[in-house]
């Protein structure tokens, strides 16, 4: 299968009855979660969930799309710590750290 949105691939095992969970580290506005889930869908997938070590609070989150598991709310600012990193800096920090903090 073709790209879905530049640089992803998707699989090309079918997903004709599967059980799907997405996995991702956070969810901020949603829009690739969101794509690969109605791909997913429309591939013929029986049940896609999704799951998230962390959901951004704020309201810019795009409709049809929430996780169905997180781990914890973090603050709007960029976050990293927890195999997050920014400029590949952070990753190695033991908890979720914000920017600014």
């Amino acid at each position: 299968t073709g790209p879905l949105l530049p640089g992803l691939l998707l699989p090309a095992a079918g997903m004709g009855g599967r059980r799907v969970l997405l996995v991702d580290d956070n969810l901020d506005e949603g829009h690739t979660l969101k794509a690969i889930k109605y791909w997913c869908e429309d591939e013929g997938a029986s049940d896609v969930r999704v799951a998230v070590l962390a959901t951004k609070s704020h309201d810019r989150c795009v409709d049809g799309i929430e996780a169905d598991y997180a781990g914890v709310e973090v603050p709007d600012p960029y976050v990293f710590g927890y195999g997050k990193g920014f400029h590949q800096q952070g990753r190695a920090r033991p908890g979720i750290n914000a920017l600014g903090e």
